[in-house]
Parts: structure tokens; C-alpha cells; sequence
């Protein structure tokens, strides 16, 4: 009996030290890494918790907020979630937000909002993103838009950051991607750099022709240049040559005498193939040239 009755205070205070340590693992809370906790017992924050395990007492409940970076990603590209321009036409993006909780202002985030999962919703940051998406492009024609799209992004990026909860968020970057338009504008703008790059090949071809004439107005010209060129020395060398025959016949008639006009008539007399004359009558001025016969000296 007395061994049964051990036992049984045994087992019960064994039972008494387990359900001890069970209440007192009660108290104890994790926070994850990259996490920062509020502690709460009773609707009274107790104040914030670092990552890790903390005896927070009985009762306590720790809310856990992810300090890591959290992404958004706000598609405008369909029906009545798109943007517009200020004429009403449609432009459509996506709009892509990188961005962190304040860990300074997690208690506040905790009293004026609530858990993490419902920050979002509460703070409209969907709407945020869309409104200054829209803010931007109703400020000008889709042309514009088209024509100035970095511009038109950085506005659209500055308006976002301006409305975003920056008490409860870092907002780390903002991408808008995917810019498009009306299809009707799409293809008005198709059309128009079509007739753009015609009137390009147009001017192109304009000018090849213009540099085709050119050249071959070069070439006649350069051609008639060497046939003046050539006629002029053609000219230069007659005139030079009867220049020359000329001087030449001067000279001979100032330098001419009796002699040298006999020894002619006796190179004209041969050039016809007749005999030279052996005498010549006459006096002088008045010489004529006369073939006598000739004599044979053998009997």
C-alpha cells in the first residue's frame, strides 16, 4: 500500500512540474529573423521585441512584422483599371514597387492600423499607385506621351512616392514598365512612321539622283574641258608650225640669191625627171635653161 500511495505522489508531482513548464513555455515568444514584434497583454502594448525568444509573461501575444522587402506589382492593361490621357484615351502600364516597413514606427503601425497583412488594404496602396499613375497621364495627349515617355514615367514615379504612407513604408524604387496606348493611336503612329520612312527613302533617292546628275554633269563638262584642251593645242601647234614655215620662208626670201635660185630650178628640173641642162643662156635676170645635145667624142 505504501508503495502504491508513493507512487501516486510521485506521478502527481511530476504532473504538477510538467504543467508548470508548460505555463511557463506559455510566456516564452519567438520573433523570426528580419522580424520586429509588438508585444501586447490585454489590449496594453508592452512595447517591441527583437528577433529571437523572450520570456514576454503568461497572456502576452506578439505581433510579428516583416522588416524584409516587401514587392507590389499594379497592373493597368485591361477594361476600367487602365489609365487615360487628357483627350480620354486609354494608356495602360504596370507599375512595379519595391518597398519596406519603417521598423521605427511599427508600434504606431500596430496601434493605428494593425497587423501587417492588413496594412495594404487599409492604406490603399493599390489606389495610391493607380492614382498617380493617372494623375500624370491626364496631363497630357497620348502623342505626348509617346514623344516624352521617360519624362512622363519620372513625373508618374514622383507623384507615387509623394502619396505613398512614407510614416509606415520606405519606398525603395518604382518601375513602370509596359507603357501602351489605343490601338486606333497604335496604329496611327504605325501609319505615320510608315509615311515618314517613305518620305526618308524619298529624299534619299532625291538626293542619289541629284549626285548621279551631278556627276555626269562633271563628266561632260570634264570632257568638253579636254576636248577644248585638246582643240586649243591642236590650234597652238598649227599656228606654232605655220609660225615656223613662215619665219622659214622669210628668212629664205631675205637670204635668197642667184645661186640659191638656180640650184632650186635644178632640184625642180630633177624632181619632174628631167635631165639637169648642161648650159644655161641668158644674162643676168634674165637666165632660161637649155638642154644641149650632147656629143660623142668617138668617131
Amino acid at each position: 500500500m505504501k508503495t502504491d500511495k508513493s507512487f501516486g505522489i510521485v506521478f502527481v508531482v511530476m504532473a504538477v512540474i510538467l504543467i508548470g513548464l508548460g505555463i511557463l513555455m506559455l510566456g516564452f515568444d519567438t520573433v523570426d529573423a528580419s522580424h520586429m514584434g509588438v508585444k501586447n497583454r490585454f489590449g496594453v502594448i508592452l512595447g517591441l521585441q527583437q528577433p529571437g525568444m523572450q520570456w514576454t509573461g503568461l497572456f502576452t501575444h506578439v505581433e510579428q512584422y516583416d522588416l524584409r522587402m516587401q514587392k507590389m506589382t499594379v497592373e493597368m492593361l485591361e477594361g476600367e483599371k487602365t489609365s487615360v490621357d487628357i483627350d480620354g484615351q486609354t494608356v495602360k502600364a504596370r507599375i512595379e514597387i519595391n518597398y519596406r516597413l519603417n521598423p521605427s514606427n511599427i508600434q504606431n503601425a500596430y496601434t493605428n492600423i494593425g497587423p501587417q497583412r492588413s496594412m495594404g488594404l487599409i492604406l490603399n496602396l493599390d489606389g495610391i499607385i493607380r492614382e498617380g499613375f493617372k494623375t500624370t497621364t491626364s496631363q497630357y495627349k497620348s502623342k505626348e506621351i509617346w514623344q516624352n515617355r521617360q519624362k512622363v514615367k519620372e513625373e508618374a514615379i514622383e507623384t507615387i512616392k509623394a502619396n505613398f504612407p512614407s510614416d509606415y513604408f520606405t519606398l525603395e524604387n518604382v518601375i513602370v514598365s509596359d507603357l501602351d496606348f489605343n490601338p486606333d493611336f497604335i496604329a496611327a503612329i504605325e501609319l505615320q512612321k510608315t509615311n515618314e520612312e517613305l518620305a526618308i527613302a524619298a529624299e534619299k533617292a532625291v538626293v542619289i539622283s541629284t549626285q548621279e546628275a551631278n556627276q555626269k554633269i562633271e563628266t561632260a563638262r570634264g570632257e568638253a574641258e579636254s576636248k577644248k584642251l585638246a582643240a586649243e593645242a591642236t590650234a597652238y601647234a598649227t599656228l606654232t608650225l605655220a609660225k615656223s614655215e613662215a619665219e622659214a620662208l622669210g628668212l629664205k626670201s631675205i637670204k635668197l640669191t642667184p645661186l640659191m635660185v638656180q640650184n632650186n630650178w635644178i632640184d625642180a628640173w630633177r624632181a619632174g625627171g628631167a635631165k639637169v641642162p648642161v648650159y644655161i643662156a641668158g644674162g643676168e635676170g634674165q637666165q632660161f635653161l637649155m638642154e644641149m645635145p650632147t656629143f660623142s667624142t668617138e668617131e
